[in-house]
């Protein structure tokens, strides 16, 4: 980019593109507890060419989106008139948004000062650059790190890179990373344009891994970004350890799998989830997560409703990969290694 930092308003467009250069898709589901501080906090921001912030709401009944349209007249408020999940609502934002760049943000967060240039600076240091993902804090522990960008574990899961440490300045440099997240990320428009957008099926959790590994199976790269700082009050939505958290986060890890992962790596989580299910893994049975059983038996049902649509899904992913699975799979972190610095 050229020229120095100005400040503009939220909805002004660049003459030059007849565009915004980003466009803020903050998707919203009940979030009036948050989403004032949320949009206070964009309002704030400055972007040379200027940006649009969209709210995606998915049928809210809080009056979170009157509060919207009172108080902040310049976002851009679409109503899905229901609630169509996490992927599918991001994608009516993708296709609905005017910018350059496409960016993603969680209504329970506060981004900091400097966020969205650091990402559209990010983003454009590189033709390549399929997304740039933020540096995410707790909001009520500002000196712990929640995600640094995403890990790809050795059984195939998806876990939170620094997630829980305390911040000691250990991911304050830029680099790439394998994935990023889905709270707080800049998409680069012609790579979804390339790839596909979120896989709606997943309806939440798990899309971003899934998006992450198919912008990696066509050449894509993917940025960690420290200066793009996001306070972020995890899991306001739907509750961590919930039955809803559980069941799609442990089908969509499944979906993932399939539709991305190398035949040997398929395998080997496949029984590794087996095995633990059943007690019999080095770790021994799966445990609830705050006192709530998993649902097995949903999980399973729905993922064998859903195999047929996943392998075509995979063949497709195969049949337009640039990047071998051998490649991308380099980015495999130890699951043992995760369990251990997190226990």
């Amino acid at each position: 980019m050229t020229g120095s930092w100005t400040r503009t308003s939220p909805a002004s467009t660049s003459a030059e593109a007849g565009r915004p250069t980003a466009s803020v898709i903050v998707l919203n589901y009940n979030g009036g507890r948050h989403l004032d501080a949320c949009l206070v906090a964009l309002g704030r921001q400055e972007l040379e060419g200027g940006f649009e912030v969209v709210l995606v709401d998915n049928g809210s009944s809080d009056g979170s989106v009157d509060q919207a349209r009172r108080d902040h007249a310049w976002v851009r408020v679409v109503e899905a008139g229901r609630n169509l999940g996490f992927a599918a609502a991001n994608n009516l934002g993708f296709r609905v948004a005017t910018g350059h760049h496409l960016v993603l943000l969680n209504n329970d967060t506060r981004v900091r000062r400097g966020w969205l240039p650091a990402l559209v600076a990010a983003a454009e240091s590189d033709e390549r650059v399929g997304a740039v993902t933020s540096k995410l804090v707790f909001a009520d522990r500002p000196a712990v790190i929640q995600n640094a960008g995403l890990l790809l574990l050795t059984d195939g899961g998806g876990a939170d890179r620094g997630g829980g440490e305390l911040d000691r300045g250990q991911y304050e440099q830029p680099e790439e990373v394998f994935g990023f997240c889905g709270a707080a990320a800049l998409l680069r428009r012609e790579a979804l344009r390339d790839v596909g957008q979120f896989d709606e099926t997943f309806f939440a959790y798990y899309e971003d891994t899934d998006l992450s590994w198919r912008m990696r199976r066509r050449g894509w790269s993917i940025l960690y970004e420290p200066a793009a700082v996001v306070e972020h009050v995890h899991s306001a939505t739907s509750v961590e350890g919930s039955e809803f958290f559980l069941f799609h986060s442990d089908r969509n890890r499944l979906f993932t799998l399939v539709k991305n992962a190398s035949m040997g790596l398929l395998v080997r989580s496949l029984w590794a989830v087996a095995a633990r299910v059943g007690g019999r893994g080095p770790e021994g049975a799966m445990p609830p997560v705050s006192g709530q059983r998993r649902p097995l038996g949903r999980v399973a049902v729905s993922f064998l409703a859903h195999l047929p649509e996943m392998l075509v899904k995979r063949l497709l992913v195969r049949s337009r990969a640039r990047v071998s699975s051998r490649q991308v799979e380099r980015w495999l972190y130890p699951r043992s290694e995760w369990e251990a610095r997190s226990a």
